[in-house]
């Protein structure tokens, strides 16, 4: 009995020093809406994960792919001008206010994650890989807990570097959705994967070097989340990188190989015919 107490104790200890964590972030940020409670970006996320991988692909099995080509031309343009918006406003925030850049108080960024269910709507099962659904389950969470628990403007450089690859993203996905007409004009696909491995890369170093060195201030979890997440997404997109655009050096290869391979069996049959005729000439 006392040690199921004791139990009881230690877990409430824990949910109140977590509890008391959430609450060390901006007062005014800790009331807006969706950041307020602790239930709707848990139950939103789960929602995600359960209609893209079970709702979803059970309701599209029997049914053909939708097109939504206009749709996702406009959804794709609104992205490009909401990222737009936010950079704008990160760059205006950064010459009207007169402290250090890199301590600016702003946190804004939109959630694309809604980009999904077109993936399932056009049955494009293999755009739904697990660096898509881990950065779109995961990034919401880890954004709500900053947005608890950060007073300074850390999170800056890091969402504004990710609204500027966000709007190169975008445009390409609006252009591919135009048709296949445009489809030339979009050779710089995998240029695009590179800018976002650069774009960790930046806010490794950010985080490690330049935030010290400048003295800005920061909660703790911010610095360790932009680190774990900036690497977890670094390997996942050097992952889909290798498997997305250096088959093709492994499949020419294994055509070079099948030709290698179809040559030795002619050569095969003809020597054997060759040796064949020469028998019965002989005979």
């Amino acid at each position: 009995m006392a040690i199921q107490l004791q139990k009881e104790t230690f877990i409430q200890e824990i949910f109140g020093k977590i509890d008391e964590y959430l609450n060390t972030g901006d007062p005014i940020i800790r009331e807006w809406f969706l950041i307020k409670s602790k239930f709707w970006p848990t139950f939103l996320c789960t929602m995600y994960l359960i209609v893209v991988k079970v709702i979803g692909p059970s309701f599209m099995r029997d049914r053909k792919p939708f097109e939504l080509r206009k749709t996702l031309i406009v959804y794709n343009l609104f992205l490009v001008i909401t990222y737009s918006a936010t950079i704008y406003v990160f760059i205006a925030n950064m010459i009207r206010v007169d402290p250090a850049i890199l301590c600016r108080n702003s946190n804004v960024n939109p959630n694309d994650s809604t980009y999904t269910i077109f993936f399932v709507l056009r049955k494009k099962e293999k755009s739904i890989t697990n660096l898509h659904v881990i950065h779109h389950a995961v990034l919401p969470i880890c954004g709500w807990v900053l947005f608890r628990t950060e007073t300074s403007g850390f999170q800056s450089f890091p969402v504004l570097l990710n609204s500027i690859v966000h709007v190169l993203m975008y445009s390409y996905y609006g252009l591919a959705a135009i048709g296949p007409h445009v489809q030339k004009y979009l050779w710089w696909k995998r240029y695009l994967t590179i800018i976002q491995m650069v774009q960790f890369i930046l806010v490794i170093l950010f985080v490690t070097t330049i935030k010290p060195l400048s003295g800005c201030s920061a909660a703790r979890t911010s610095i360790w989340v932009n680190i774990v997440l900036a690497v977890l997404f670094l390997i996942l997109f050097y992952n889909f990188y290798t498997h997305s655009f250096q088959p093709k050096g492994s499949q020419l290869k294994k055509d070079f190989e099948k030709i290698e391979l179809e040559g030795e069996e002619i050569s095969k049959r003809n020597n054997n015919g060759a040796i064949s005729e020469t028998k019965k000439f002989k005979s």
